[in-house]
């Protein structure tokens, strides 16, 4: 399942080579929230992993997939009363490297490094 325009939207997009940031806007009327956590929604882990997924996808102009995580720290509970604008900042590199962080002005939400393909 795609998240974009579900759990988040796209504000704005820098693309610079092989690294772009997204600012996202987190929309919390999203489904996924009737059930994580009603009356104290929290963006559930996977969806953060999945919306960096997605925005490696805008970046290449392809279809990924994770191959490998090598890593992924969730170090703060991201909720969409807490932020609810947050930046993805991903980068691929020539052999599908894939790091990547969510935050906002105040804190980072997720760190994660892995390879996709």
């Amino acid at each position: 399942m795609f998240l974009k325009d579900k759990f988040y939207k796209v504000t704005k997009e820098e693309v610079s080579g092989t690294s772009a940031t997204y600012t996202l806007a987190i929309l919390p009327d999203c489904s996924v929230y009737d059930g994580h956590f009603p009356g104290n929604p929290v963006c559930p882990g996977v969806c953060n992993m999945q919306t960096i997924l997605e925005c490696a996808m805008m970046l290449t102009g392809t279809d990924l997939h994770y191959n490998t995580i090598k890593q992924c720290r969730l170090t703060a509970i991201a909720t969409p009363e807490v932020c609810p604008e947050v930046t993805v900042s991903v980068s691929v590199d020539e052999s599908n490297t894939i790091l990547a962080e969510i935050k906002d002005s105040k804190q980072t939400y997720m760190t994660l490094k892995g390879t996709v393909q």
